[in-house]
């Protein structure tokens, strides 16, 4: 997936995460969680120091950018 690709589906994670964010205590300290790794995520594949990653959330998916 290009790098333009792979930031746009990080965006729409994250979006997706935040537009959770109103589940039960547990579930919302778990989706925070997701939520901080997928920003920390998105910052790395910005710069390029990440080319492989995986998601959970909302599917199961393994990316591998490409430039």
């Amino acid at each position: 997936m290009s790098r333009t690709s792979a930031i746009a589906l990080l965006v729409d994670t994250r979006r997706a995460l935040a537009a959770d964010s109103h589940e039960t205590l547990q579930n919302g300290t778990a989706r925070n969680q997701m939520l901080q790794e997928v920003e920390r995520l998105l910052l790395n594949v910005r710069v390029g120091r990440t080319r492989e990653f995986d998601l959970e959330f909302p599917t199961r998916i393994h990316v591998i950018v490409s430039n």
